[in-house]
């Protein structure tokens, strides 16, 4: 998003923060909750709110279907429900959580969010896990800064729907958390055999026996990252901290394996095509083709980021890349457009735009 999308975003979560303070205790009720906090955040976020094609209210994947809230599409196809409720709902309630993980399980849709207009819940619907687990983050508007906020609530942006930047993140949450359980099964449930083993390869002069009850006493926690934008770049390392001053744990150097991990892992998010430009890592105009089902066709990077195919501007590659594979298909298809669209290096070879931002992320890294 842009400088001016944050500045929007920004005063939208300030102006909900101020409401919700103002109408708090006072039952609200869903539908005033829906106008007066959720759709003024929706629209800061890049959705066209009056737009059916884009933002469909109460959506309702078949005829015989309960209808959910909001139904946020990318090229008419369902990408995120948002199910809302009043102001000061207890959206712990496992009905209301039900309620719309049934809704995005039915319609196939894999992101869902809840919420009461201060308070938002994501949710991966497809993930196969129990209710509870399926849950992202939790936000509170009016428990953070409204830069915080907006480093989270940017997740569900037109924009970043289309690039599935959550999709990339909760792979890395998934995994994180099987690591985590498996770390504290080995440190804090019981102790490891073969932790103690590795530990005395540093420590030779230790029995098992002193390394196991050192182990016990230091109280070591296994802990995600304290703030899901953290997640962006971080490389998803499980915290462990000594919460008493017998030891200290320090953290481990960073490895060549943990840096490219955060390339990678930054690479997805946060990067457009004018920073790329403006970093002269790509120069613009830039022309940019690619052979699909025999046929080549062509755009056109602009400097302002922007991307010309057949006439017509687009935001994203992306977005330019479904338009374009849908002139072949007859209606436009959900595309990575870094990976699709390719063009010429000054050496002559054939690159796709995400290879210049992989090299952009690693000369910042």
């Amino acid at each position: 998003m842009s400088h001016k999308s944050d500045a929007t975003l920004f005063s939208a979560i300030g102006d909900s923060v101020a409401k919700a303070k103002r109408f708090h205790g006072r039952q609200l009720g869903e539908q005033n909750t829906k106008a007066s906090l959720i759709e003024p955040i929706l629209e800061a976020l890049g959705w066209d709110i009056r737009d059916p094609d884009e933002v469909h209210r109460e959506f309702k994947p078949t005829s015989k279907d309960s209808p959910v809230d909001y139904a946020l599409k990318i090229m008419r196809k369902p990408r995120l429900f948002v199910e809302a409720k009043g102001l000061d709902e207890n959206l712990s309630d496992r009905k209301w959580i039900a309620q719309v993980l049934g809704y995005a399980t039915v319609a196939g849709v894999e992101w869902c969010v809840l919420s009461d207009g201060d308070e938002y819940r994501f949710y991966n619907a497809t993930a196969a896990l129990d209710a509870e687990e399926k849950l992202f983050h939790r936000l509170r508007l009016s428990e953070c800064t409204p830069e915080d906020a907006a480093k989270t609530l940017k997740l569900i942006s037109r924009t970043n729907m289309e690039e599935n930047i959550l999709d990339v993140l909760w792979a890395a949450h998934f995994v994180d958390r099987r690591v985590r359980e498996a770390l504290r099964g080995m440190m804090v449930d019981s102790v490891d055999k073969g932790l103690i083993r590795l530990i005395r390869r540093g420590l030779p002069k230790l029995s098992p026996k002193e390394i196991a009850e050192s182990i016990r006493r230091l109280e070591i926690r296994i802990e995600p990252p304290p703030a899901l934008p953290d997640v962006m770049y971080r490389t998803g390392a499980a915290r462990v901290e000594a919460s008493k001053p017998l030891a200290t744990v320090k953290p481990a150097r960073k490895s060549a394996g943990s840096k490219q991990s955060k390339t990678r892992r930054a690479a997805f998010f946060n990067v457009s095509l004018k920073e790329l430009i403006e970093a002269e890592f790509l120069t613009a105009p830039l022309r940019v083709f690619r052979n699909y089902r025999q046929q080549l066709m062509e755009a056109l990077v602009n400097r302002d980021g922007t991307v010309t195919f057949e006439g017509k501007n687009y935001e994203t590659p992306s977005s330019a890349a479904a338009h374009a594979r849908g002139t072949i298909t007859g209606q436009p298809m959900a595309t990575n457009g870094w990976d699709f669209w390719l063009f010429v290096d000054q050496s002559g070879k054939k690159k796709t735009l995400d290879d210049a931002r992989q090299e952009f992320i690693r000369r910042n890294a």
